[in-house]
């Protein structure tokens, strides 16, 4: 497990899910300007879902080597429209 980070930059409540093997889930409430701190597999994948009226939006999708703590943050992580 690696130690990550995500920050909640929007003015929305999000939801963080991190997927990996093993039947690994992970699933986060994020609050506005929110910091997040989570461990993931280095396999995983992360999930950046909005509060929409009907439901749900994905916002954000990418690897949890995109949201490890050691490394530079990156900018895009990699933004569904």
């Amino acid at each position: 497990m690696h130690e990550c980070v995500y920050k909640n930059e929007t003015p929305k409540m999000v939801v963080l899910k991190c997927v990996g093997p093993n039947s690994f889930y992970l699933e986060k409430v994020v609050m506005p300007a929110e910091l997040c701190w989570f461990s993931g597999p280095l396999e995983g994948r992360v999930e950046i879902w909005q509060m929409a009226v009907n439901g749900q939006l994905l916002s954000v999708r990418g690897d949890v080597a995109d949201f490890l703590v050691d490394q530079p943050q990156k900018v895009d992580h990699h933004a569904v429209a």
